[in-house]
Formats: structure tokens, C-alpha cells, sequence
């Protein structure tokens, strides 16, 4: 009854151990997806500011052409 007992505490622990191992993998995943999304949120704000440029050159060009 021991040896079985035992035998499926180690069985039970080596089971811990793969479920360990998997969940690991998705914790580099996310840690993969947040770097990707703080790349893609850096680009994004690039780009605001490169079209931030051109509608202040849209509101100088309707200021100097306003009649």
C-alpha cells in the first residue's frame, strides 16, 4: 500500500513538474506578445507625431490662405 502510495506521490510530482514546464512556455509567449505590443505602441506614437507635423502645416497653410 506504501509502494503504491509512493509511487503515485512521484508520478503525481513528476506530472507537477511537466505542468510546470508547459505553463512556463506561455509565460514567454506573453512576455514575447507584451514586448511586440510595447514595439508596436512605440510606432504607433512615432507615427501620431510625424502626422501631428503635418496638420499643424495644414492649419498654417489655411491661416496664410485665408481670405
Amino acid at each position: 500500500m506504501l509502494k503504491r502510495f509512493l509511487y503515485m506521490e512521484e508520478h503525481l510530482w513528476q506530472l507537477l513538474i511537466d505542468l510546470q514546464e508547459i505553463l512556463k512556455s506561455f509565460l514567454y509567449m506573453e512576455e514575447h506578445l507584451l514586448q511586440s505590443i510595447k514595439r508596436l505602441l512605440q510606432l504607433l506614437i512615432d507615427l501620431q507625431e510625424m502626422l501631428k507635423r503635418f496638420l499643424y502645416m495644414e492649419e498654417h497653410l489655411l491661416q496664410t490662405f485665408k481670405f
